[in-house]
């Protein structure tokens, strides 16, 4: 089962990256404090990342397979690469992503996705909200959020291969976790399967999320 990178390690890579630039700033006397901020958007206006299609955000080398952290700092800072931000060129008329999205969230009229018709805004409910009907069974394809624009996009085809293993469930622990068993319940070594990859607090969406993956999975078998 897939889980996009951006679920991974949250809380772990803002405090390494946190301790990194502490220390690296230690030395000068300069401070640093974690900002909450729309990331997104300081990225697209910094220079950092470009913008594409349905408020998706590209940096070299990494395509859109980021998760931007920001921080304040005193540092004193000579270049001012602040900018409006902007769409792609790549992307003006590149229709990859729309014809992929499974629901129909991404349409050429917008460019934010429609949140509301997207599976990542359904999958990421609390696990006893049921998928609503009209949405095609077939279109699940992740634990959590959803892979297929990101997949399909130009941007992103030199990076498709950062693919990191994750943890093995055998399919007994697989069948708790379509039934719903909650984590105390499951033995120790599975919730440190979890743990490993910050995956304990996604644990109340698996029994919804994974029973309609593998249905999907079923149906495309047949």
């Amino acid at each position: 089962m897939t889980v996009p990178p951006t679920y991974l390690f949250n809380r772990e890579t803002g405090t390494q990256i946190g301790e990194l630039l502490a220390r690296l700033l230690e030395p000068t006397g300069y401070h640093l404090a974690t900002a909450i901020l729309p990331e997104k958007l300081l990225a697209g206006s910094s220079g950092l990342a470009a913008y594409g299609k349905n408020n998706v955000t590209y940096v070299p080398g990494m395509g859109s397979f980021h998760r931007p952290t920001a921080f304040y700092t005193d540092l004193p800072c000579s270049d001012d690469p602040w900018r409006a931000p902007a769409m792609m060129d790549r992307c003006q008329k590149c229709t990859a992503c729309l014809h992929a999205c499974p629901s129909g969230a991404i349409v050429p009229d917008r460019f934010l996705v429609h949140a509301e018709w997207c599976i990542t805004f359904h999958n990421e409910k609390p696990g006893d909200v049921p998928f609503p009907a009209w949405l095609d069974p077939a279109g699940h394809n992740s634990l959590v959020g959803c892979m297929q624009c990101q997949r399909i996009r130009p941007e992103n085809r030199d990076v498709l291969g950062w693919v990191k293993e994750g943890a093995h469930f055998s399919e007994a622990e697989t069948r708790l976790f379509v039934e719903g068993v909650p984590p105390e319940r499951l033995l120790e070594a599975t919730v440190d399967k979890l743990r490993g990859f910050e995956l304990v607090d996604l644990h109340p969406l698996f029994h919804r999320n994974l029973s309609a993956l593998l249905s999907a999975a079923q149906d495309r078998r047949h």
